[in-house]
């Protein structure tokens, strides 16, 4: 492999790993704001 595609491919790695990361934290503060709003609900 070419020191090209193998930069590349470790920016994709990188990119896939923050998006991941980005994603799990969204849902955690989604789940908390779901529980919150069902509370205040009661």
């Amino acid at each position: 492999m070419n020191p090209f595609l193998t930069s590349m491919a470790l920016l994709a790695v990188a990119l896939a790993a923050i998006s991941i990361w980005w994603i799990n934290i969204t849902l955690k503060e989604g789940r908390k704001a779901v529980e919150e709003s069902k509370a205040d609900l009661d």
